[in-house]
């Protein structure tokens, strides 16, 4: 594992089933899926830390990946699609005999969604060894779903020995531990919804105030709407990547995630990692699943240029 520039670590659900209908139901109320019954029985891989990885993986940074799961990791060929792409899974530790969660998303013709899981494996995490040894030998951390001790040791692990530290996600969901995450990190990548839901809970007046907490940059994205990156010096607002070619969504704040790091870690300046990681997210929409469209970094030079009318600096 040594010589890795991006770990990435968290357990949630690993398989994703893809629900789309033209309106969410009322109470009661039966509606009719709108999309191909071949792609409603397709079981498509997932979860935060393992889109990060894949992504990361795909854009040529050297990455490994730490998780807990059930031998269908192995069996369903999700281990191998991830070998194939680059990624270290030398931090995966696999449970024989153990079941792997799986999340239902269900959405609408306007994106309006909600998710149901059943963790499997990953839902008591509470005795669960991190993978120091890689960690502290990586670049850089970025830490998702779920927020407790498992991923609370490997940032503050991360932290200890002086490495880039990042939070993707809902952190708000680790109670009374956010505070110790956000002390650990250094940058905090948040959807609009999950920065106003930490921003209620910690009683604070806006998404920059998060700056007083840990991070030296809070990234907040806003859908077609851009993204905002707040810093000590100031807010800056940078614009999503559109395409005509919108299929699903899912998956598309992990793999902005996992370009931010990228941008970051490369040394780029704030902008380019901006308008990097909107185009690479702006390809993740156009198919079903979070890891079916995922783009080099010849695809996403190419596109950059077309959209911004520049060129992608190495």
């Amino acid at each position: 594992m040594s010589g890795l520039e991006l770990f990435s670590i968290g357990s949630w659900s690993i398989f994703d089933h893809l629900l789309r209908m033209k309106r969410l139901p009322a109470e009661g109320e039966t509606v009719p899926l709108d999309m191909p019954i071949e792609e409603m029985e397709r079981l498509h891989f997932g979860d935060c830390s393992a889109n990060i990885a894949a992504v990361a993986a795909r854009l040529g940074l050297r990455t490994g990946l730490g998780m807990v799961v059930g031998d269908d990791f192995e069996t369903s060929g999700y281990g191998a699609h991830l070998q194939a792409l680059g990624v270290d899974l030398s931090g995966v530790e696999i449970r024989p005999g153990a079941r792997s969660g799986h999340s239902f998303n269900f959405f609408d013709a306007e994106n309006r969604s909600f998710c149901v899981s059943h963790l499997g494996v990953a839902e008591k995490q509470d005795d669960w060894r991190i993978p120091e040894a890689a960690i502290v030998q990586a670049r850089a951390l970025v830490v998702s779903e779920m927020f407790g001790p498992y991923t609370l040791g490997a940032i503050e692990a991360a932290r200890r020995a002086g490495r880039l530290t990042a939070i993707n996600g809902m952190v708000a969901s680790a109670g009374q531990s956010a505070s110790r995450f956000l002390a650990a990190a250094d940058i905090l990548i948040l959807s609009r919804g999950e920065a106003a839901d930490l921003v209620k809970r910690l009683a604070l007046d806006a998404a920059g105030d998060l700056l007083d907490l840990g991070p030296r940059l809070v990234v907040i994205t806003e859908g077609s709407d851009g993204s905002r990156w707040h810093r000590c010096e100031g807010e800056t607002r940078l614009p999503a990547v559109r395409t005509e070619s919108f299929v699903d969504s899912t998956g598309a704040g992990d793999s902005f995630a996992a370009s931010v790091m990228c941008g970051l870690i490369r040394g780029w300046p704030i902008e380019q990692t901006g308008k990097f990681a909107a185009t690479v997210a702006s390809f993740v929409v156009e198919a079903w699943g979070c890891q079916t469209n995922l783009p080099d970094m010849d695809r996403v030079a190419l596109r950059y240029r077309n959209y911004f009318k520049e060129n992608l600096i190495p």
